[in-house]
């Protein structure tokens, strides 16, 4: 045994290496296994998702952050199911987790504040989703939807100037592409006016006036900013001056005519200009024809010329381009002048039909989202974009 001992070190020699490789050989195994386990684990969950399946996905992901609580990308996905699930509480604690962590990337610290900010935002905590976005913005990262976010904060909280200063900033981020500014510059013009009718309300028309100015210079085609002006003049007295802003929104965009044709007349026959206003709406009605537009005509032609008159005139451009509206001033003309019991009967019922009719029939509606409504909103309650309503107009009547 003992001649032998000195040569044993060198006998065991192979045996060590083969046992190392062969430990090495089932670390490797070991540690593939593990991440074969969780790639397996991840791609169930991502499966879950895709078959909607939220509650086992939620399930899967928990229990890959317990086996590995590193892996930043299953923390974010967790907290955005979560969110979506309705939990922004859990949603809230992942994510602001996340945002402590000192082990994470620039960019995973700017994913985790963007998902943070939007649980706080589904959450309703305005004050508490600002901050993120400000950091986001002092990262110099997710910059368009930063500011996009505090654009929503500040107009949700009518922090009008502070709106108007993230939309500016994104602008001049020099990220934002010309459809980016060119919609900005049409909401800016939009929390002008809001400003503006705020001063106005308050009988600070100066102040109404010069943020019109300014929300004419962001958008020259800001329609609501001409309607401010034209009341502006109206109530100081102005009415010919008025009377020309109304008349500008033609070149501004025409199919907001029909929802300025009643303060229009209104002002014309204040200075008593018949003549003018009955040339000017065949104008429109050649140009820009709408039943709104056709029925003032009726009405100012009754006026000046009387009721037959307007009912020639009305049937001849049914002729042309029918519509309930105008079947249903034409009923009410009839009605003026029908003496038989059973001829107004029939008429009175034709009429509460049309008017059923008209009740259905929606106004307004927004070229984003397709909300419909019967008054004029300047942020659709749809989609809350900004002047995207619009009013209905079409050959047979809007």
């Amino acid at each position: 045994m003992n001649t032998l001992f000195p040569y044993l070190g060198f006998l065991l020699l192979p045996v060590a290496a083969a046992s190392g490789w062969w430990l090495a050989k089932q670390g490797e195994r070991s540690e593939r296994e593990r991440l074969n386990g969780l790639s397996f684990s991840y791609f169930q969950g991502l499966n879950c998702l895709v078959n909607q399946e939220q509650e086992r996905a939620i399930d899967l992901f928990s229990q890959l952050l317990e086996d590995e609580p590193e892996m930043v990308e299953t923390h974010l996905a967790l907290g955005t199911l979560f969110r979506k699930q309705g939990d922004t509480s859990q949603a809230i604690q992942l994510h602001s987790n996340l945002v402590s962590s000192e082990n994470l990337s620039q960019e995973q610290r700017a994913l985790a504040l963007l998902e943070l900010g939007r649980d706080y935002m589904k959450a309703g905590l305005l004050d508490r989703a600002e901050s993120p976005f400000l950091d986001l913005i002092e990262l110099g990262l997710h910059l368009q939807d930063a500011y996009a976010y505090l654009v929503v904060i500040y107009q949700q909280e009518q922090e009008w100037d502070r709106a108007i200063e993230m939309l500016r900033r994104q602008q001049k981020s020099g990220q934002a592409s010309a459809l980016i500014v060119e919609r900005g510059r049409a909401t800016i013009a939009q929390f002008l006016c809001e400003k503006a009718e705020i001063a106005r309300v308050s009988s600070d028309l100066k102040e109404a006036g010069h943020l019109v100015d300014q929300a004419l210079r962001e958008d020259p085609c800001a329609v609501r900013a001409t309607m401010i002006r034209a009341e502006i003049y109206a109530t100081t007295g102005q009415k010919q001056l008025a009377i020309e802003s109304y008349k500008s929104i033609e070149q501004q965009n025409a199919s907001y005519i029909p929802s300025i044709i009643q303060p229009l007349l209104v002002l014309y026959r204040e200075v008593r200009a018949a003549e003018e206003v009955l040339e000017y709406l065949n104008t429109l009605l050649e140009t820009h024809p709408s039943t709104t537009v056709l029925l003032a005509t009726v009405g100012q032609i009754q006026l000046m010329q009387g009721g037959r008159k307007a009912e020639l005139y009305l049937v001849a451009q049914l002729k042309k381009r029918p519509s309930v509206r105008g079947l249903e001033q034409l009923i009410n003309l009839n009605l003026t002048h029908a003496e038989e019991p059973t001829a107004r009967e029939g008429l009175l019922g034709l009429q509460t039909l049309t008017r059923q009719l008209q009740e259905e029939k929606p106004e307004y509606q927004c070229t984003q989202c397709g909300f419909q409504g019967h008054n004029l909103h300047w942020q659709c309650p749809g989609c809350n974009h900004w002047n995207t309503i619009k009013p209905i107009v079409g050959v047979s009547g809007e």
